[in-house]
């Protein structure tokens, strides 16, 4: 095993020794294939964060000529870490079309491993807080900033019309008497404000929301963010939709504050009127 993955493993605490034993096996299997090019480590575990819980967030580059046919024995090189629950292997449709495989394997040790596989070229270099635990190539020897890591102001202005968007569908289901399709459009327009909370924040990866603001470190949550939790009485839905829209104002002109875009004040101020004026 190369010295800096070996000295990375040699670090993570004893409440992480099946997720050691399982990046171990797997930077081994790679290292012993040259079909492997790279492998990156991400998120919790990778930042010094993570638990018994964490998931292992990885990332493996394939040599183009071995791509895509080298898909086939990653089942195998995964199944050989560890026995195996069950196993998912399928394409992200956020991903669009680019070229990539994703595996999610369930161990029965109780090591959750969530790999993303693409070709080598993929990457270009580093991501802030991931870690390289295989790269003879020196492909991640350089930092990478990806397009995610901060939004643009067209995606703030995206997140504060979508979630204005789902407050306006919220008070349409309880006009029709639906609680669950307004409990679950409620929901949606909370994600959006966690997104636009972390974007005003300057809160890396802001698109994840809510998981992004708890993984931040001394990031305060939003005042009155319990509000805007119901159950499915109507008119708690309301209660908790018109504290959301007022979450949303909040966390769209902080953001729009920070990154700039164009918020959707009119849409905003003809979606609260509804609300409060649907019968509960």
């Amino acid at each position: 095993m190369n010295s800096s993955a070996a000295a990375f493993l040699q670090r993570l605490p004893p409440e992480l020794a099946a997720h050691a034993a399982v990046l171990q096996g797997l930077v081994d299997a790679v290292e012993a294939d040259s079909r492997w090019r790279w492998l990156e480590l991400c998120c919790s575990v990778a930042r010094g964060a993570g638990d018994a819980d964490s998931d292992l967030d990885l990332a493996l580059g394939i040599a183009e000529v071995a791509w895509p046919a080298a898909l086939d024995d990653l089942p195998a090189m995964l199944a050989g870490l560890g026995e195996v629950i069950d196993a998912l292997y399928h394409q992200l449709t956020e991903w669009g079309g680019i070229d990539h495989r994703r595996v999610f394997v369930q161990y029965a040790n109780g090591v959750q491993v969530d790999l993303v596989a693409v070709p080598a070229s993929f990457r270009t270099g580093l991501p802030p807080g991931a870690v390289a635990l295989h790269d003879p190539d020196g492909r991640l020897a350089h930092p990478y900033i990806p397009q995610s890591l901060q939004p643009s102001p067209a995606e703030v202005r995206e997140w504060a019309f979508l979630g204005w968007v789902a407050l306006a569908d919220l008070a349409k289901y309880l006009r029709r008497e639906s609680p669950w399709e307004a409990l679950e459009r409620l929901a949606t327009a909370r994600n959006h404000a966690w997104q636009l909370w972390a974007a005003g924040h300057g809160i890396a990866y802001p698109a994840f929301g809510l998981t992004s603001v708890l993984d931040a470190p001394d990031t305060s949550l939003p005042d009155g963010i319990p509000a805007t939790v119901a159950s499915l009485d109507p008119s708690e839905l309301q209660r908790a939709g018109l504290a959301c829209a007022d979450l949303l104002e909040r966390a769209s002109a902080i953001a729009t504050a920070r990154v700039g875009g164009d918020p959707p004040t009119a849409l905003a101020a003809f979606v609260r009127n509804r609300l409060q004026a649907t019968p509960a």
